[in-house]
This record gives C-alpha cells, structure tokens and sequence, in this order.
C-alpha cells in the first residue's frame, strides 16, 4: 500500500530508473554521465563475483576496496549504484551509511556527491539484509545487467515498463514462476542466487506500492498471514502465494478498519509482530506443536518479554482464525486475552507443594490441599471459548522443574487423561488447551546439567545478544524519554561495539556465549543520557555517547559492563582478569 511517509522512497527510485537505468547518467554524483554499460556492468561482476574476497574475518567495506582497487571510477560508480539500490530504501542503514558506502567505492570528494538521493527508507530489512549482502548486490547488478540488455535493444523505453521487469524479475525469484507474458531468458534464471533476498521485498514494494506491502522481512510476510489466516477462504489458501495472501488479507481488513492502513500501525501490529526478533515465528510454531517451550540463554535477552508476546500471539492466532471474530476484534477491541495467560515468577522456595498439591493444617486437621496448577486447568477447562491459555513459569534455573512437575511431567504428553498426584487420591488433567512457556538463565542453570526426561518434554530456544531488538529498544525509548539521540554516527558506533564486545565474548575461552551480556541491559544508555545531560546542566550536547570525561558510554561501562563482567570471571588470577577486561574495555570504546 502506497503510504504518505514513503514519497522520498518513490522519488528517489524513479529518479534511479530514469537517469540510471534508461539514460545512463550517475544519480549518485553531480558530473559523470553515460557510465552505464555493458562494459563497465562486466566489470563489476569480474571485480565483485569472480574476484570475491571470501577471507573470514574481513569486513565488506575492506573487501570491496581491495577488489575495486584498480578498477576505473566509471566500473566503480556503477557497482555504487546496485550497493545504493540495496540500502536505499530502509530506515535501519542510516543516510550518513549509505553516502559513506558511495564515498568508499568510488573515493569522490563529498562536493561533487548527490547529497539528496538518500532517503530516510520505508522500514527496517532486518539482520538477514546485512547477513547476505553479497547475494542481494549480486542480485542487483544482475536486474542493472538485465534492465539495460532491454534498454539497448530498445524492447524497454519507459519507466513503467522498467517497474514491471523488476517486479517479474523479484516475484520468479521467489515463487518460481514469472508473471503472465514476460519471459525471462534461461541465463538470468540460471544466474539468480539460490538464497531469499530481503531485495525482492523492497523492490516489489518500490515498483509497485499499490499491490505490495512495504515490508521488507519475509518473516513479518509469514507472521501477517498465519495471523490473519481465517480471513482468507479455502481458494485464497491453496491458490495464492505469500504477497497475494497478503494483498487479499488488505482488502478485507480494509473492509472493517479504513482501506489505506498500514500493518505496522500498533492495532494492527500488536497481532502480528509480537516479538522484535526476526526469528521468533518458529517459537509460536513449536508452541503450537509440542504445547510446551522453553526460552533460554543470558540475562538481559528479552525472555520474558518474549514469553508474553508469545502468549499473545498463540491466543490471537486462534481467536482470528474465525472470520467472525476478526470483525469483532477491529469493532468492539475484546481483550480475547485476559485471564487467559497465568504467569508464575519461580524462587528456590517455591514447592511441589504450592504447584500441585500437598498438605496444610487448618483448624487443627490435616486436608489435601490442591496447589496453582489444579486452579489454573479449573480455569482453562471452564473456558467456554475454548481458547488456548498459557502458563509461564519464569527463571526456571532457581528451582528443580523435575521436582516441581512430579508424576504430572507424563501428563504434558498425555493431554486431557487424569494422573494420579501423590496426594491422597488427587488426580489431575492437564487440558490439550493449556500451553507452557518457561525461561531459563543459562548463566545460572547449564542446560547440560538438565536430565534428558525434562529436556525431550519441551522445544529449546536460545536467546542470545540480537542487535537488531537493541536498535529497537533504544528507539522506542528515544521517543518515549524524548532524548532526541543522533541514531547515526554516534549511535551505529556504539551498537557496532557492542556488537563486537559480545562477539569477542563469545569466543574467549573464560566466557562464552551463555556469558553473552544481552541487549536490554545496552538499551539503558538512553536512560543514562538522559540523566547525564540533565545532571550536567546542558541544553545539548555535540558528542551525546562518547566524551572525553567518559559521557553515558563511561557511565554505563563503570556501573553495569565492567561489574558484570567482573563477576562472570570470577576468581581468576587479577593479571589475567585485568588483560581480558582491558581488551573487551578497548572494544567497547572503539573508535
């Protein structure tokens, strides 16, 4: 769907498809015209594929200097036009990222740079987008390629029909199939990579934004159907692929909201995207699978968040597979989940006892007593709805979960058949409708010290450091505090390090990945900011992250990281301990 904040989007590729692809000229600088062609096309690809540099442990911006060291600046402008059709068009590559890409390739001084061919973008392409940068610039020099054989052999000659060849181009990337009456030549097909690419979203949504969503993440694609799959009747499902799904699932919501929505708005979002990883549908998919999951991993990582947003997302998902309940839902707003999710926060204390039933003294007499568990299956099977409910038993590291369960472990895989407790003559049912949701600190609890009985019970599911939820927090929090922070030099500074530190984490022989420090704890920067901005008496600050008597990056260091870090390890030698904080303090402060 076409939308208002996007235009600067829609500018700019048509600027792209004119001057680049149809006349030749560089939109990225101010004087090189006639650069396109098909010499300098095969020089990107001799340059970029059959020179790739695959040494691990470089990054793309030294790979792609060494390879276009000697080529000439007419090579390197081309291939900077497919690197700026990659990023052009999302929020979460800053403008002062994507111009330094330009400057990297082509080394132009920044006077004779397109200052306004960079625009803010429609949405975030997420950590796959990045991760697979080789293969979505391939792709495009592959489309430029393409686009200027049509241009050439004068079977291309408006800006429209360049529009419907790259949608034809990104829809058999795809599904496999090219749309009715354009033929793509074997040797394109042949020469399309094999991975998904983020690219084929934006540019469907770019060509053609009125018949596409602007969403670049296959994932939320999948999120929104399976979300509002009820909408859809027994032709739509079979027959349609994924963007027809979506296109038809717009016209009936349409029907009950207004027609020019947008998916990301909150009421509608609030569905969908319950989590803010990328990955997280596979969760809601194991849940509705083996009924009981378990998210582990370092602290700080968004858990029990997660667990919630979960929850949310299994009840909805079942509430809206009925038609009926989908236009109820957008007119009279129900709150299908109250009452239905049981959240247990777990303490050493805490028994088999007050879980599923023991014995308590009232008024001098011994009685059986039934624990939260008998009353949370009371609940769920007296829901006439029959909707799912959901149990999350938080940090399940500070108890013993095999003594927790008891007998009634068996009764997870045996739904709806009464087993008999060790209590009097107790027995309990656990219902086919009640889900389980555990999370763990892997920091606390090793998961190899779990016995092979509890562990093949549930699903397991990491949960580690992800970049792309820290960019996420620190956003909303800039918006809700109203810190105003740069969220470009500054702020891909400190992610990247963070990013980094983690990494370096990771692999250092006294650590390793369960001592990954998690996002939430890197997102209280804004807070820290905040406080020192205001405690200092500045109206602003030039360098808001990083200053010479240490800013919010030193204060978040000396008061959270470093004691952290300190702790996890442990009772080493001070020499040691001194070298690893030294080296992981350096990372951290990068430049």
């Amino acid at each position: 769907m076409r939308q208002e904040h996007a235009e600067d989007v829609y500018k700019c590729y048509d600027q792209f498809i004119n001057e680049f692809l149809l006349k030749g000229n560089s939109i990225l600088t101010i004087e090189n015209q006639n650069i396109l062609n098909e010499t300098n096309i095969n020089n990107c690809f001799k340059n970029f594929v059959e020179n790739y540099n695959d040494e691990e442990g470089s990054n793309f911006d030294s790979k792609i200097t060494q390879q276009f060291k000697d080529a000439d600046l007419e090579t390197r402008l081309v291939f900077s036009h497919a690197e700026w059709l990659w990023a052009f068009a999302v929020d979460d590559i800053s403008f002062n990222k994507k111009i330094h890409y330009t400057r990297r390739t082509t080394e132009i001084s920044d006077d004779k740079l397109v200052k306004n061919i960079y625009p803010r973008g429609f949405g975030s392409a997420g950590q796959w987008h990045t991760n697979n940068k080789y293969y979505e610039i391939v792709f495009a020099l592959l489309i430029i390629q393409f686009i200027k054989s049509k241009v050439d052999s004068n079977e291309i000659n408006t800006s429209q029909q360049v529009k419907d060849w790259i949608e034809n181009i990104c829809i058999y990337h795809k599904y496999g199939n090219a749309i009715e009456g354009n033929t793509l030549s074997e040797l394109l097909k042949e020469a399309l990579p094999k991975s998904k690419l983020a690219l084929t979203n934006i540019l469907t949504y770019s060509s053609n934004p009125d018949n596409y969503e602007r969403i670049a993440s296959e994932t939320h694609k999948n999120q929104i159907i399976v979300s509002f799959y009820g909408l859809l009747n027994d032709e739509e499902k079979k027959n349609l692929n994924a963007d027809e799904k979506i296109y038809a699932i717009r016209q009936k919501l349409g029907q009950y909201t207004r027609p020019e929505f947008d998916f990301y708005e909150h009421q509608y979002s609030k569905i969908w995207n319950y989590s803010l990883t990328e990955e997280a549908f596979s969760e809601v998919q194991g849940l509705q699978y083996k009924k009981a999951i378990i998210l582990y991993g370092p602290p700080g990582t968004s858990k029990t968040h997660t667990a919630k947003h979960l929850a949310e997302a299994l009840i909805s998902h079942s509430y809206l597979s009925d038609r009926d309940n989908v236009v109820n839902y957008f007119k009279d707003k129900p709150d299908f989940t109250k009452d239905r999710i049981h959240h247990l926060q777990l303490h050493p204390n805490y028994t088999y006892e007050d879980f599923i039933a023991g014995y308590q003294l009232k008024d001098g007499n011994t009685v059986k007593t039934k624990g939260t568990l008998f009353n949370i299956c009371k609940k769920v099977t007296e829901d006439s709805e029959k909707l799912p409910h959901v149990l999350i038993l938080d940090e399940i590291n500070r108890i013993d979960l095999s003594r927790l369960f008891g007998e009634v472990f068996s009764a997870l895989e045996n739904r709806d058949e009464p087993i008999e407790v060790g209590v009097g003559e107790l027995k309990l049912t656990i219902p086919s409708n009640l889900y389980v949701i555990g999370t763990m600190n892997e920091i606390d609890f090793s998961l190899e010290r779990i016995d092979f009985a509890l562990r093949r019970r549930f699903l397991w599911f990491f949960y580690g450091y992800n970049e792309d939820i820290l960019w996420e927090i620190i956003k909303k929090k800039d918006s809700k505090v109203g810190t105003r922070l740069k969220m470009e030099d500054e702020m891909h500074r400190y992610i990247r390090n963070v990013s980094a530190l983690n990494r370096k984490i990771s692999i250092v022989p006294e650590l390793g990945q369960q001592y990954q420090i998690g996002h939430t704890f890197f997102g209280e920067i804004v807070e820290i900011y905040k406080s020192y901005k205001e405690i200092g008496g500045y109206t602003s600050l030039q360098n808001q992250l990083y200053r010479n008597d240490g800013g919010a990056t030193g204060i978040l260091w000396n008061i959270s990281i470093e004691p952290m870090l300190i702790s996890f390890l442990g009772n080493m030698e001070f020499d040691l301990r001194d070298e690893i904080l030294k080296e992981l303090k350096t990372i951290f402060f990068s430049k």
